[in-house]
């Protein structure tokens, strides 16, 4: 999948939720999910399954309480199937070639940048708070224990990594004013990913899909 067009890996991302929302519950949100974890598990189960399966269970919880149990099925089905869907495209989209691609089609490199740093955040801060625990273990914090405890050694965690985000986020604005990064700038792209006839007709079909699924749930 990590070779396919970014614009491919965006297309069945939005439209897994789109049609989850459209199509009869709960059939087309099962039908969805199910493959929104399909997409999960062969991107790798440790790594984007049960970060997916992890994300989604407090929203099943806080349905179960406040729906009876059809309600629950049809919302939590379509809510996992957007939470499966976006760690699936953070894990396997890089934000490079989705950079080279939107500049490839004449996009403003500067929303380009937006999108590729949103799909960016999420693994690196992910890489960021890994370390700041193992460096405060080293200096005696346990983060585990009681609850209390875990709410102490949570101020201690949290600062560094809010604090690191506001650094990095200055130091990214300057080397992005440096490369001349400006609203309305123009670029050349480097090395933009091949698009086959293939993708395109499958990214058309797809948005005709959500647009059927749309009129029939209208009509």
């Amino acid at each position: 999948m990590r070779t396919r067009h970014p614009f491919t890996l965006l297309t069945l991302a939005a439209a897994l939720p789109t049609l989850a929302w459209l199509l009869p519950a709960p059939a087309g949100a099962l039908g969805t999910a199910a493959v929104a974890f399909g997409l999960a598990a062969a991107a790798g189960v440790r790594r984007v399954l049960v970060p997916a399966v992890v994300t989604a269970a407090p929203f099943w919880l806080f349905l179960f309480v406040l729906h009876d149990l059809p309600t629950t099925l049809a919302i939590g089905l379509r809510i996992t199937t957007m939470v499966a869907g976006f760690v699936w495209l953070a894990a396997v989209l890089a934000p490079d070639r989705l950079v080279e691609a939107m500049v490839a089609r004449g996009w403003s490199v500067t929303v380009a940048y937006v999108f590729a740093a949103t799909l960016s955040a999420v693994p690196l801060f992910r890489a960021r708070a890994r370390r700041i625990v193992e460096a405060q273990r080293c200096r005696g914090l346990s983060p585990r224990g009681s609850v209390a405890k875990r709410l102490r050694a949570l101020r201690a965690l949290a600062l560094p990594l809010l604090l690191s985000a506001l650094h990095e986020v200055d130091e990214r604005a300057l080397a992005l004013e440096t490369r001349g990064l400006r609203s309305g700038a123009r670029r050349t792209p480097l090395a933009p990913p091949p698009d086959p006839a293939l993708e395109r007709a499958a990214r058309w079909a797809l948005l005709l899909v959500c647009i059927a699924a749309l009129v029939g749930r209208l009509v």
